[in-house]
């Protein structure tokens, strides 16, 4: 009995303050906020056939000349960068000449090990990809994923399936390399305007991921968009496109904001074999910001990033079955201007423009005016 006694009511005072404190709930720490973002360049038209295949083996280069002055570009400071592949790639081969009089393109398969360290993604919607049939077609893709090269969009726009396609683009989740999945779609449209059906696609994909659209149409050399690009493209926004990117006319036309999103209506050469004049050299290289804070709805998104990478992949349909919603991202964007003069052997190459060619392309897309019309608000909205 006295031991208890003594147990319970001469116990030391600090003993009673550790014990008291120990029963006191701690509160949990607050979870580290998740940002993901990515950073990425979009340009127009490669292609590595005719006149670029022609300097390349006369260089020492060989297959990395067409590229080789990208590097000035630091694409390591982006996670990626998107373009227009303008040419079968494939061994069915197309003489020099066939391919000068009749622009029946072909572009050798062993350039694209060297463009895949440039490359993440190539649209495939254009008027050449079918220049050696539907087995260059099939070389083509075949190339592409040989090398690591994801690609979306069809020749024939109606082949809706193949129209839209999810890009797993490398991205940063708070520093830390991760993948965000990103809707693209490649709309050809140089001899049929594309129906509701087809278009319809943009629409489907809209609900679920962020769509950006790359329609490749317009008139050759014409330095301005036409009203029948202005009426397509602004449908294309209406039906849920994020942004559009235009390719096609070889030279860089205007830009302008549609409800707070980008169209660029003509993005220019990017690797070309064209050095006539001034215009079909010059570059517009678009470099497009996106960034979220991450929820449960982006977080499963993030999740599924990694099997977004395979050529028709599930993951539009495991975002249906799921019931995840297009998460929203702030866009930002800045130009890059880029240049291949004709003055000798080493302009031919794409490389970064001079600061005047810079003010000149800023003109011409009335980027002021286009870019204070962008929207700061996530795009699409969250819910």
């Amino acid at each position: 009995m006295g031991g208890v006694y003594w147990a319970k009511y001469h116990t030391p005072k600090t003993q009673k303050a550790s014990t008291a404190a120990s029963t006191v709930p701690k509160k949990a720490p607050p979870a580290p906020v998740k940002t993901v973002s990515g950073s990425y360049l979009i340009s127009g038209d490669v292609f590595w056939g005719r006149g670029i295949d022609y300097y390349a083996q006369r260089s020492p280069l060989k297959y990395d000349w067409p590229f080789s002055r990208l590097s000035e570009f630091h694409p390591d400071r982006y996670d990626g960068w998107i373009s227009d592949m303008e040419c079968p790639i494939t061994d069915h081969t197309v003489p020099y000449q066939t391919q000068v009089d009749r622009l029946i393109l072909q572009c050798p398969p062993a350039y694209t090990a060297a463009a895949s360290k440039y490359f993440t993604a190539f649209t495939l919607a254009n008027n050449h990809t079918d220049n050696t049939g539907a087995s260059g077609f099939a070389d083509t893709k075949a190339n592409l994923q040989k090398n690591g090269i994801q690609y979306f969009g069809h020749y024939d726009l109606s082949q809706t399936a193949d129209l839209c396609e999810i890009i797993s683009m490398p991205a940063k989740l708070n520093g830390k390399a991760t993948r965000l999945p990103i809707a693209m779609c490649g709309y050809h449209w140089l001899y049929s305007y594309p129906t509701d059906a087809e278009l319809a696609q943009i629409s489907l994909y809209a609900k679920y991921f962020p769509v950006w659209v790359f329609p490749h149409g317009g008139v050759e050399y014409v330095t301005s968009h036409t009203s029948a690009q202005q009426t397509l493209y602004r449908k294309m926004i209406d039906l849920g496109a994020s942004a559009v990117f235009g390719d096609h006319p070889h030279v860089v036309e205007d830009t302008e904001a549609y409800k707070g999103k980008l169209i660029v209506y003509n993005v220019g050469n990017l690797v070309y074999d064209q050095w006539f004049d001034n215009e079909v050299t010059k570059s517009l290289i678009l470099n497009v910001q996106v960034s979220a804070t991450v929820d449960n709805n982006l977080q499963a998104y993030l999740d599924m990033a990694d099997t977004c990478v395979a050529f028709k992949d599930d993951c539009l349909q495991q975002a249906q079955q799921k019931g995840l919603h297009a998460p929203g991202f702030i866009y930002q964007y800045n130009v890059l201007a880029g240049d291949s003069s004709n003055d000798n052997d080493y302009t031919r190459r794409k490389h970064p423009a001079t600061p005047e060619v810079y003010q000149w392309l800023l003109k011409r897309l009335d980027w002021s005016q286009t870019e204070a019309g962008l929207t700061k608000e996530p795009i699409p909205a969250t819910d």
